[in-house]
């Protein structure tokens, strides 16, 4: 009788484990994912909506044109968040804004989550799938960026006119081109901490546009002061020690 009911327990637990399809629900604190479907639907072409689990309960990520924020909660399974606040920005291609609308959305109706197969799925109350997640690949290394705004040691700038300023992660070098010379030096990334080694640059001297010169010092001077980054979909962002913001790039 024994030996029939272990026989019967064993049973159940294999019948149960392949209904959950290799479903898990790990945490997620500390995870960055990146958005593949909403319900049915594949994310916009060129897009590149994202979602990170901080380890202190807050959520933030790329809802498509904006970046958002608010507070998350886990417990067995269960997942919901509270409001979410984003930026106010506009984007005029075809799809996105309203792609961020229903991203939002669905992030607001989620009651559950599971992890299945590597992606992250998350469901509303009814126990429908509405977000699909993909593991984000955060590493810096193979990338290039462009610069969008740096600190100029007061405040966070936008870029002179008619100029543009890359880096490029590759081999464990950082490279680019600062608006008038050509940099380079080494970097160091240990998961969201990142250093840069003392950067090296060509000398030649720009006289157009005014300001070229003091863009590029002030540029690599924030870059000296680097000791982490995130990385949101298509957008990079430098912060100091103290967590100011340093500069922000866009692939």
């Amino acid at each position: 009788m024994k030996t029939k009911m272990t026989l019967l327990f064993l049973l159940l637990t294999f019948l149960l484990a392949a209904c959950g399809g290799g479903a898990d629900t790990p945490s997620l604190a500390g995870r960055a994912w990146a958005l593949e479907k909403i319900g049915d639907l594949p994310i916009v072409e060129n897009t590149a909506p994202t979602l990170v689990f901080g380890e202190d309960g807050q959520a933030s990520g790329n809802g498509s044109c904006n970046r958002f924020g608010g507070s998350y909660e886990l417990k067995a399974g269960k997942l919901t968040f509270g409001p979410l606040s984003s930026t106010m920005m506009a984007c005029l291609e075809a799809g996105v804004m309203e792609q961020e609308a229903a991203y939002l959305q669905a992030l607001q109706s989620a009651a559950a989550y599971q992890v299945k197969d590597g992606q992250l799925l998350i469901l509303d109350a009814s126990g429908q799938v509405v977000l699909t997640f993909a593991p984000q690949d955060t590493s810096l290394e193979g990338k290039t960026w462009t610069l969008t705004a740096f600190n100029d040691g007061n405040n966070l700038v936008s870029l002179v006119i008619d100029t543009q300023i890359n880096a490029e992660f590759k081999d464990g070098n950082l490279s680019g081109q600062g608006g008038c010379n050509n940099y380079n030096g080494l970097f160091n990334q240990d998961g969201k901490k990142l250093s840069f080694g003392p950067l090296a640059s060509t000398e030649m001297a720009c006289g157009e546009p005014v300001g070229v010169m003091e863009q590029e010092s002030a540029y690599l001077a924030a870059l000296s002061k680097v000791a982490s980054y995130s990385m949101e979909g298509n957008r990079l962002t430098l912060f100091d020690a103290s967590g100011l913001i340093m500069a922000e790039f866009v692939k």
